[in-house]
């Protein structure tokens, strides 16, 4: 675990970057081997002269969603046109008009059309004021993944991740496209590691306040608690997805282990009694078994084993550096990230260890894979522009999307699925 816990250092104290406002940012697009649907675009009415957009506007949210969701080719056109429609296949078309109201609120109405009859298949209408346009599209966009394929759409999620402000690493929170960020830790010393609490409440995350890494959680709108501070060190947190409970990892007299704690009564005890270091743990979906990483083979690699412990097997032969897994939402496949020639890159495998994809290559350094709700994505962070940022691509590899620019990001972690909004 030397190895592990020195890339820990190493990723505390890289060397930081100027800060900048985040954008997003469309760096490559690959070839998916997964289906996708054709859905036109088009423009929102809107009345003349009337609205002066803070952000993007409803029709661009609504290519960025689709653009981003894995499941949608955009067929866009500034106005309905059943010819470019049928010739690309859309048998479905996205609109919608915005009206401003007497209180400065914006009404929007979004439809869902069907492009050959132009009949209405869905329609929702939001009154919302300008800050929560995005909220809105988002919330009308998974509405319309849920009717035309049958799931939950994650365009309403957001994601957790680690971001370097004025040269120290914070703890921040934006929507799943990287808008509308917010920052949650404002400490003088390094935050880093979080994961979401369950029902998405808030989050657990590592702090060096003490000058040892600490785990503390923080509601959204709470105050900051520190866990198990009978523990020297504490890092690497994984919430059960059922139970709350936190799993994590503990380094005493040289050896690390996981730990098992009650996040409000502070009790924890140790959670498996191996010989060789444990970290890195990550709970199935159902927490029926934890995947964590080992060095009882030497180097890095992956294992699992039962919640009480027990039936433990290694899952990743292939390659001497193999760490951070993160098991998809199906519960099937786990991704993870692997050193090929001194570089990092992320692949995904069945339990078994079989089926190995590889996802990123000849990019430089792409590390923490984290699975959308819907495990149609997975959003990591890369250095392949110079500085660590975040993109999200399609569980296959294709698609990759750069949506934080500026400032160095890393560590991100998704959430789970929000309960819908009330128009």
């Amino acid at each position: 675990m030397k190895r592990i816990f020195a890339l820990l250092i190493f990723l505390i104290f890289a060397v930081p970057s100027a800060f900048a406002a985040i954008d997003t940012i469309a760096v490559d697009v690959g070839i998916s081997v997964f289906k996708t649907m054709p859905i036109g675009v088009v423009p929102f009415a809107e009345p003349k002269g009337r609205i002066s957009w803070s952000e993007e506007k409803p029709h661009e949210i609504v290519t960025r969603d689709a653009n981003l969701s894995g499941r949608f080719d955009v067929i866009a056109s500034d106005k309905f046109n059943l010819a470019l429609f049928s010739r690309n296949r859309a048998k479905h078309f996205i609109t919608g008009k915005a009206v401003v109201l007497s209180d400065g609120r914006v009404q929007l109405d979004c439809y869902l059309y069907v492009s050959q009859t132009k009949d209405l298949l869905l329609g929702e209408t939001y009154k919302v004021y300008q800050k929560d346009m995005r909220r809105a599209v988002h919330d009308f966009f998974d509405k319309v993944v849920k009717r035309l394929w049958g799931d939950r759409g994650v365009a309403s999620t957001k994601l957790a991740y680690v971001s370097k402000i004025e040269g120290v690493k914070q703890v921040v929170v934006a929507d799943y496209d990287g808008f509308h960020r917010s920052q949650i830790t404002r400490d003088t010393s390094i935050s880093m590691m979080p994961v979401w609490m369950k029902g998405n409440k808030g989050l657990v995350y590592v702090n060096f306040k003490t000058r040892r890494p600490r785990l503390y959680f923080k509601t959204f709108g709470g105050v900051e608690n520190p866990l198990f501070t009978h523990l020297d060190q504490t890092y690497s947190p994984a919430v059960n997805p059922k139970t709350g409970e936190l799993l994590f990892s503990s380094t005493v007299d040289g050896k690390t282990d996981l730990y098992i704690g009650n996040m409000q009564t502070g009790k924890a005890r140790k959670f498996a009694y191996l010989k060789s270091n444990q970290t890195s743990p990550a709970w199935s979906p159902y927490a029926t078994e934890v995947l964590f990483t080992s060095d009882r083979g030497g180097g890095p690699q992956i294992f699992v084993m039962g919640k009480d412990g027990s039936d433990m097997r290694r899952v990743t032969f292939m390659g001497r550096y193999n760490e951070r897994a993160s098991w998809s939402p199906s519960g099937d496949r786990i991704a993870y990230t692997s050193m090929d020639n001194g570089l990092m890159n992320i692949y995904t495998c069945a339990l078994d260890g079989s089926d190995i994809t590889q996802l990123t290559s000849n990019a430089g350094n792409n590390e923490h894979p984290t699975w959308s709700p819907d495990g149609k994505l997975i959003a990591f962070s890369s250095n392949r522009t110079g500085s660590y940022q975040i993109y999200i691509m399609r569980a296959d590899g294709s698609n990759v999307t750069r949506i934080t620019k500026g400032g160095e990001n890393t560590s991100p972690t998704w959430s789970w699925f929000y309960d819908e909004i009330n128009p």
